[in-house]
């Protein structure tokens, strides 16, 4: 559907619209798409074949009438009524692409991302959905302005968000799973044990149920306010051109240091930054972790007496 929208009034391809800046427009596309396709098939408006036809290839003619119409609806909008769709989809997401790169707005996505989390919801799959296209259009951008020199226009490109704020996972929940290393607690050590090897690689589903964080009046504020500390000071450094922007594609589960270093093209002041992050989460957790720490070894205390 991207190929068929993207001719310009010329009838000629335009594949600048197959880069990120088409993502929305192919979300749109196959939305349609499947809602006509779910329309011909719902109410029989098919071709069948005989029962001894393979499946496969009975399948392959169910979808020729719907196709044909979802073809020459998208061919009739664009070319012979020179409606550009990827345009005006572009527009109207225009507001929601400014906001996300300014700092209000990657504050308070961080804000949902967080809560959603202490809710027991996957904050970052939840909304992937919405940021990542807009996230892939900033680093596109950023990169192509990088290789030719030029200012790089985006500060919360892709990279900002998993590298830069998600700190050993959403939360910078790393520094966590380091002071269980060495916790008074049995089950908190063991349970860092566990936890750590993951977190070095941005994952930390082990310590955000096993700890737990979800649900958790301890440790919600650490696990929402900290965020927001990394986002205003990582905002800033960029906007006062003491960080560079993310310019390159790098895995969310690359460690910190080292990814924020590739994602920026090998910028040293990322791999400073990102310690000083390190050392910013171990502070703000810690009040917090002795505080939990406390209360279970009260409770291992306790089950040891019951025990004996």
């Amino acid at each position: 559907m991207v190929i068929i929208v993207s001719f310009n009034d010329k009838n000629v391809l335009d594949t600048a619209n197959f880069a990120s800046s088409g993502l929305f427009t192919a979300i749109v596309c196959a939305f349609v798409s499947v809602l006509i396709l779910n329309f011909f098939v719902k109410r029989n408006l098919v071709i069948k074949l005989p029962d001894g036809v393979p499946t496969a290839v009975n399948h392959s003619f169910v979808s020729l009438v719907p196709g044909f119409v979802i073809l020459l609806l998208f061919w009739t909008v664009r070319v012979p009524l020179h409606f550009d769709i990827n345009v005006f989809i572009q527009d109207i997401f225009h507001p929601l692409l400014f906001a996300m790169n300014s700092l209000p707005g990657i504050m308070f996505y961080t804000l949902l991302v967080s809560l959603l989390w202490v809710g027991g919801i996957h904050g970052d799959m939840t909304l992937e959905g919405i940021a990542d296209p807009i996230f892939l259009q900033f680093l596109t951008a950023n990169a192509t302005a990088w290789s030719h020199h030029q200012a790089i226009p985006y500060f919360t490109s892709t990279g900002f968000s998993s590298l830069f704020v998600n700190v050993g996972g959403t939360g910078a929940t790393i520094m966590l799973v380091f002071w269980m290393l060495s916790s008074k607690s049995k089950t908190y050590r063991e349970l860092g044990k566990v936890a750590f090897p993951s977190a070095l690689f941005e994952i930390n589903e082990p310590v955000i149920f096993g700890f737990p964080v979800v649900m958790n009046p301890i440790t919600l504020i650490p696990f929402v306010v900290l965020p927001q500390i990394l986002v205003v000071g990582t905002y800033a450094l960029m906007a006062l051109h003491l960080l560079r922007p993310a310019v390159t594609m790098v895995p969310w589960t690359m460690p910190p240091i080292i990814g924020p270093l590739m994602a920026t093209g090998w910028d040293w002041r990322a791999g400073v930054w990102s310690a000083v992050e390190l050392v910013i989460a171990a502070a703000a957790y810690y009040p917090f972790f002795k505080v939990a720490e406390k209360q279970m070894v009260e409770k291992e205390t306790l089950s040891d007496a019951k025990a004996n």
